[in-house]
């Protein structure tokens, strides 16, 4: 398994203080999945709130407004999908939030149905938390700092 920790919250480097206004909301029913991202993206600098079942996920993108949502498909209420097609019913700006599908599925018709709301389809087996973060920082369009950087100031 990955390592999930990461720089420290007081170490700078350039974006840090773009991450400390951006929400992530974390759609996960698996709660060690959930905290292990939600350890991740808070060491980063991120604001994260999690949910567990895809009727509260809904819910938390209308009142709470995250800069960025990162759904599972498989979810108990509602499915990622079916969150991502209840907002398009509710008349959701998906342009103005942007959605990571990270799940387990490699089905090409859920990947089409991602797609088709303009999210961005991850599989979890595919990638470290490392990489969902820098996928994340590319979508909020945050500087991130180069490896020399990074490892000059661990140093």
């Amino acid at each position: 398994m990955a390592a999930i920790s990461d720089t420290p919250k007081d170490a700078t480097s350039k974006g840090d203080a773009d991450k400390d206004t951006k929400l992530i909301l974390i759609a996960e029913d698996d709660p060690f999945i959930s905290r292990m991202y939600q350890i991740k993206l808070e060491s980063a600098g991120f604001r994260v709130i999690v949910k567990n079942n895809g009727r509260d996920a809904f819910e938390a993108v209308r009142s709470e407004h995250p800069s960025l949502t990162v759904l599972d498909i498989n979810m108990p209420e509602l499915s990622g999908l079916e969150v991502l097609a209840a907002l398009q019913t509710d008349g959701f700006d998906f342009t103005s939030m942007p959605v990571i599908v990270l799940t387990n599925s490699s089905e090409l018709s859920d990947r089409n149905k991602a797609y088709s709301f303009g999210a961005e389809y991850l599989v979890k087996a595919e990638l470290t938390p490392r990489e969902v973060l820098n996928m994340i920082n590319a979508k909020l369009d945050i500087d991130q700092p180069d490896d020399k950087s990074a490892s000059d100031a661990a140093a």
